[in-house]
């Protein structure tokens, strides 16, 4: 069994390790991976305001563990479609778990905390308490359930400390 993509990122936004399937998702050697600069992967560039905005506020939550879903260049510009989930490590690095995703890789990114997925979770689980399995949005709440369950498990399974 493969291990799950993971990358150790430094407070400045470098890479510093990565394991082999991390390499392999992103088509690069470690190496190549280390001289990288940050950002590289991204399908579009980011924006100076809008990342020190997200900085601030989750600062100030705390720093929190973050996941979500976006899409990666690799090396060879193919477009990737991930689930991500990062958590800050004691000496100011980051420690990312990925997967990849059937999705198309066209779509929006998103980031959540562990706290936003388990309020959501909560909230679907008390409306689908409100509703009889013949209610059409019954379904559509099991549905939201399973989601957040597997957004929860990722960020969990991140926290149990696992190496790069």
């Amino acid at each position: 069994m493969t291990d799950r993509p993971r990358i150790t990122i430094n407070a400045d936004g470098t890479y510093r390790e990565a394991n082999e399937s991390a390499l392999e998702l992103l088509g690069v050697t470690l190496e190549e991976l280390r001289t990288s600069s940050p950002g590289r992967f991204a399908v579009e560039p980011s924006d100076p305001e809008t990342d020190e905005a997200f900085r601030e506020a989750w600062e100030s939550s705390g720093r929190p563990d973050i996941g979500g879903a976006t899409s990666i260049k690799r090396a060879d510009g193919t477009l990737v479609r991930i689930k991500f989930s990062i958590r800050p490590q004691d000496d100011g690095s980051f420690l990312a778990l990925m997967d990849q995703m059937p999705d198309p890789v066209v779509g929006r990114t998103s980031v959540y905390t562990t706290g936003d997925v388990l309020a959501a979770w909560r909230d679907a689980e008390r409306r689908l308490e409100t509703l009889t399995p013949d209610n059409p949005e019954w379904q559509e709440r099991q549905a939201d359930i399973a989601y957040y369950r597997e957004r929860y498990q990722l960020l969990f399974e991140q926290g149990r400390g696992t190496p790069a």
